[in-house]
């Protein structure tokens, strides 16, 4: 990394970031010209907004890493698959821009790239590959118990008017930080695909969530 600029006021982050050019022999660095700049929107932190700045020696591809993103798109892969993922679940733009706290410019560009074929993966594409059952089916099997995505049961555990004793360290974590979020959301799409993340939690981990399935029946139950 070669420099870290936070603007306060704007709550942004912007980070440059050097890639080394390949070594020789004992491990002496090759002078190379400066090479291509690039510039993509990475994952947030908090309210913090982050830009990521990697210049590439000539000679040289752009790195392969999470923080980095491909040439001519405006996020990072770890931000790409956060995208695709709301994308994929039918949230709309607006949602999206507001959910990732993203502008629609940089949106608009990133689904003219996927509608377009310039992109590798394409939305209805990761979305078959990240579906979980219908609300109206069973989750997983006959025998599941896990609740179908829209029963109440999951808004009520987000709102915390469900409280059961949860001893999964992931979901504490989860629950966590869906309750602080659901706090601030009023677009009921969004808060919509946040109940849907905490279902396909659940239908993930079955097995080990039997303790906290069980307190979800009888609360069902009564």
């Amino acid at each position: 990394m070669r420099e870290c600029r936070a603007d306060e006021f704007n709550r942004c982050m912007e980070i440059c970031v050097g890639v080394e050019a390949p070594r020789g022999w004992f491990r002496l660095g090759r002078t190379t010209a400066a090479g291509e700049e690039f510039v993509w929107r990475h994952t947030g932190f908090g309210d913090w907004r982050v830009r990521l700045r990697v210049i590439v020696p000539q000679g040289s591809e752009p790195p392969r890493h999470a923080w980095a993103g491909e040439a001519g798109m405006p996020f990072t892969r770890a931000l790409d698959r956060q995208v695709l993922g709301l994308l994929g679940e039918g949230v709309g733009m607006t949602g999206v821009c507001s959910l990732l706290d993203i502008p629609m410019s940089e949106l608009w560009r990133y689904r003219h790239a996927l509608d377009n074929g310039k992109h590798g993966v394409s939305a209805d594409a990761y979305a078959a590959s990240t579906a979980v059952p219908a609300a109206n089916e069973p989750a997983g099997s006959a025998s599941s118990r896990v609740p179908d995505a829209a029963d109440p049961v999951w808004q009520r555990l987000v709102d915390g008017s469900l409280e059961i004793d949860v001893r999964v360290l992931g979901l504490q974590m989860l629950l966590s930080r869906l309750r602080s979020q659901a706090a601030l959301i009023a677009d009921e799409q969004v808060r919509a695909v946040k109940l849907r993340e905490l279902h396909r939690y659940f239908v993930r981990n079955e097995r080990m969530l039997a303790h906290e399935l069980g307190q979800m029946s009888l609360a069902e139950a009564a």
